[in-house]
């Protein structure tokens, strides 16, 4: 099928008040329901913020629900149109506040409560199997997210970067070891570790600027691998070649530990904000390369792997049969179709 879409714009009810945007397939019935958990930061519930404009969950939210599935994105706490406090939210604010997104949804009159799915997106995908625990639902699909704890990933992602700038030649490349940049680079990052663990408050000042301590402490004691080997439920994880922000082999070890059934993708030149690079990544500024990728599409194989399992755990044989004679007809009249799983 190939349903149009329609908005609704909702307030869900947390511990404050959060705005949202419900996608419904077009028609009276009742169907699949998909949460859609943003990456970090502030960007809002489309996926736009800090300079860039990627627009990714809005381009989620409509491909799902033209597939047939009802979809909620919304602006996290303290952020744009929802109400709180962007500094003092911490993970398990995030948590309680994806929990009652799930809830809102499952009393939606379109959505079938027991065809609901996560859907998350580096934090996402991180804080999804706390969720999970909180409050049951029927497929998990993580984006760039890993069984690996913050720590070991912003680790990883420093090296990263300290690898590109070590590897840089010329006169900037001279400079960058005369001056030991990578190694006051980690000291400083030592530092600052050790200063929002010691602290007790939800925020503390970092070169006189208001940082969200609560978070990264709960983020820092959080195990994801522990929740990860309660999750029963149908699992995809789709990972990219060319992600700098969370390392391959943290993504290849969710299926092994995860309880229920499992699948993982890796997708060729995919990076982190799920869009296709064919250069080479510079992780040491990686936004400079997102900001030329604002207007690509997000990458085929991506959607062509959500729709394949969505299919397969969703959807009834009447309707894979339905579904699979209509892009027949779209083959034949030379339209793009997504691939038969």
């Amino acid at each position: 099928m190939n349903y149009e879409v329609k908005e609704e714009n909702v307030v869900i009810q947390s511990e404050v008040k959060l705005a949202g945007t419900v996608t419904i397939p077009s028609g009276d019935a009742v169907y699949p329901a998909i949460l859609i958990l943003p990456g970090s930061g502030n960007s809002d519930r489309h996926g736009n913020g800090g300079g860039l404009n990627m627009n990714i969950y809005k381009e989620l939210a409509h491909f799902l629900t033209r597939l047939g599935f009802v979809t909620i994105r919304f602006d996290k706490r303290g952020t744009h149109q929802s109400e709180g406090d962007e500094y003092t939210r911490g993970m398990w604010d995030l948590v309680d506040d994806a929990a009652a997104c799930l809830r809102f949804l499952k009393k939606h009159e379109h959505v079938d409560k027991t065809k609901t799915i996560i859907l998350g997106h580096s934090e996402g995908a991180q804080i999804a199997p706390a969720v999970y625990l909180k409050e049951r639902v029927a497929g998990m699909m993580l984006l760039c997210g890993g069984a690996m704890g913050l720590k070991e990933m912003l680790v990883w992602q420093r090296r990263q970067a300290y690898d590109a700038l070590n590897q840089l030649g010329g006169f900037k490349g001279w400079l960058i070891k005369a001056l030991k940049v990578t190694e006051k680079a980690e000291k400083s990052a030592t530092k600052f570790e050790e200063k929002f663990m010691r602290s007790t408050k939800p925020t503390i000042r970092v070169a006189g600027k208001k940082f969200p301590a609560k978070w990264m402490r709960e983020f820092y004691q959080y195990d994801v691998c522990n929740d990860l080997q309660q999750v029963s439920c149908p699992v995809l994880v789709i990972a990219g070649t060319k992600d700098c922000q969370v390392p391959l082999a943290a993504s290849e070890q969710i299926a092994p530990i995860v309880a229920g059934e499992a699948e993982l993708h890796v997708i060729e030149n995919m990076t982190h904000i799920l869009k296709c690079w064919s250069g080479v990544m510079d992780a040491s500024n990686p936004i400079k390369i997102y900001r030329q990728m604002q207007n690509e599409p997000l990458a085929q194989e991506l959607t062509n792997c959500l729709a394949g399992w969505l299919e397969q755990h969703f959807f009834s044989n009447a309707e894979k049969r339905n579904n699979l004679l209509e892009r027949k007809e779209n083959m034949m009249r030379g339209e793009d179709c997504l691939e038969a799983r």
